[in-house]
């Protein structure tokens, strides 16, 4: 049997658990590898937005994170759609941990950042080790994180940088029982676990949407009455879990 075929066509469905053998290992800090597709790479400001926003939500839960973004970005078969997100880029970094791709995954979290439309789902994927997520344009024009409150109001690119938030966990064990929802006089704040599921249809929310959350909270039924906003950092029961897992 040739065996790189077999791994090449293999690819979508390896195991993860070998990236570390050959991939970059820190014994201080976790790594995060960031690739952008080539559209994603042509908004300026893209990487410090998502470096900022991923470094303030981690480091509190699992301490330094080591952000390591690809020197070129990657050519897709498309920028957006469950075929490239949740096939084509784990079966890169699947290939790439074998040597048979020109992705080089890390043994903490690589990332994909496309310029897909962030209100299409799905919006991003993660499994261990691997998360992608859209929205690029609207991700490079958020406000930089030193200058954006903890909580802000519902906004596409919001949104758009919660869902970096929320994949990079699920890649690092996260579920969506880690997400917290926060009432207050005329506000819904949706912690990144739980975010936009929190509007979504009645379908959606019942196949996403724990009744309670590891939080000890439970997730509201009526939230029309009230302004939706978003919470930039991670609940206290994702921090926890995030810590555990980096142990």
């Amino acid at each position: 049997m040739n065996r790189r075929r077999f791994l090449a066509g293999a690819g979508a469905t390896l195991s993860l658990g070998f990236v570390g053998q050959q991939a970059l290992r820190s014994p201080e800090s976790t790594v995060v590898r960031v690739w952008f597709s080539d559209a994603a790479a042509s908004y300026e400001g893209l990487a410090a937005t998502v470096e900022g926003y991923l470094g303030a939500a981690l480091e509190p839960a699992i301490g330094p994170v080591e952000f390591d973004f690809a020197p070129e970005p990657l050519s897709l078969p498309a920028e957006s759609g469950r075929r490239v997100l949740a096939t084509h880029w784990p079966a890169r970094v699947a290939r790439g941990a074998v040597g048979m791709d020109e992705v080089d995954p890390v043994d903490g979290v690589n990332l994909l950042v496309t310029d897909g439309h962030p209100t299409k789902q799905p919006s991003g994927y993660a499994r261990p080790h691997v998360a992608a997520a859209t929205g690029a344009e609207s991700i490079a024009r958020m406000s930089p994180v030193d200058e954006t409150p903890v909580v802000v109001p519902y906004s596409v690119r919001a949104a758009a940088t919660q869902v970096v938030l929320h994949e990079v966990a699920h890649a690092l064990g996260a579920d969506h029982e880690h997400g917290a929802v926060r009432r207050t006089d005329d506000a819904l704040v949706a912690s990144p676990m739980i975010g936009s599921y929190l509007w979504a249809s009645e379908a959606v929310r019942e196949r996403h949407l724990p009744d309670r959350n590891a939080c000890g909270g439970a997730v509201p039924d009526e939230t029309d009455s009230l302004e939706r906003r978003l919470r930039m950092r991670y609940a206290d029961c994702a921090l926890e879990r995030l810590g555990d897992g980096s142990r």
